[in-house]
């Protein structure tokens, strides 16, 4: 019996290395903070580096009218702003398994920019699904049973951001100009995040001078290789194979839910790599906002 009799096909596949690929992202960013390189910094290089493997993706087929630009520039600089964040969230000490339980409160946030935008409603269904997100986002970050003196307030505030700007940037990616393929889109995308990054970081200048958060340095060999690393591997490979995903194969429902791997291996790796533990309640809350995920994947293939 071959894949496609199995109802497993190449799509399938694409999602889970594409997964695979994702899970090692706060992996590659504790890595580098370690080894002395800023949220800033890796967003930058990461971006930039990410850019001539994607132009190598679209066979140098590079497109951008005229009319276009403020599309691009704006979800450019939310995209921008989305890695920020996720990436500042380690910067400021969350431990891996929270910054990535919260940064899944994105279908929540998402559900709501539906419902402002008048494109969904949020039914009663959802309404429970998102309480029991909130709750376990909650109960992942410690706010409800740990000592404030434990807490990375700075790291949680950075994850839930990284959440609502990833609903944010999805639901600009929605409005994608259909005179460019989804590539195409993609390397204009990064194209303008890397400025914005910079603009970014020389506006938060004005209001820290922390060099984890904002510095900028030059980089050791060590610090190179991570990052272009960082950039192949969880970056350009995984976003360029979702592209190569094919509606008929893959339901989206099917998509969102084999994509949930790349939180629970990320926990996998924060425990077999660094060695990072939570509480049993903590681990609860991260299971309760990856289910409420999972189940909002589901009412959205109903509606």
């Amino acid at each position: 019996m071959d894949g496609e009799a199995l109802g497993f096909t190449k799509s399938h596949a694409l999602l889970i290395v594409a997964s695979f690929s994702f899970s090692f992202i706060l992996v590659f960013s504790t890595l580098l903070k370690n080894s002395g390189v800023s949220s800033l910094q890796q967003v930058f290089f990461r971006v930039t580096l990410a850019l001539p493997l994607i132009f190598l993706l679209i066979k140098g087929k590079f497109k951008l009218e005229k009319k276009d630009l403020p599309y691009f520039i704006l979800i450019g600089f939310v995209f921008s702003a989305f890695l920020f964040s996720a990436l500042s969230s380690i910067v400021f000490g969350c431990p891996i398994a929270v910054s990535i339980a919260l940064l899944y409160t994105q279908p929540f946030f998402t559900a709501v920019l539906a419902a402002l935008s008048k494109r969904e409603r949020i039914t009663l269904e959802k309404s429970v699904i998102i309480g029991v997100g909130i709750v376990g986002a909650l109960l992942a970050s410690g706010i409800l049973t740990e000592e404030y003196s434990n807490l990375n307030i700075t790291g949680i505030f950075f994850a839930l951001l990284a959440g609502f700007l990833y609903a944010t940037y999805l639901f600009l990616k929605r409005m994608r100009k259909t005179s460019y393929t989804p590539l195409q889109g993609l390397f204009n995308t990064f194209m303008f995040a890397a400025p914005c990054t910079l603009i970014l970081g020389l506006t938060l200048r004005l209001f820290t001078t922390n060099t984890n958060f904002i510095g900028f340095s030059t980089l050791d060999p060590n610090q190179l290789f991570l990052l272009t690393l960082f950039a192949f591997f969880s970056t350009a490979l995984p976003y360029g194979l979702l592209n190569y995903i094919k509606l008929s194969e893959v339901s989206p429902t099917t998509e969102g839910t084999i994509l949930l791997l790349d939180p629970f291996l990320h926990n996998v790796w924060a425990v077999l790599i660094f060695q990072q533990y939570l509480s049993l309640i903590r681990y609860l809350g991260v299971g309760l906002t990856l289910i409420s995920a999972a189940a909002m994947l589901k009412t959205k293939q109903k509606t």
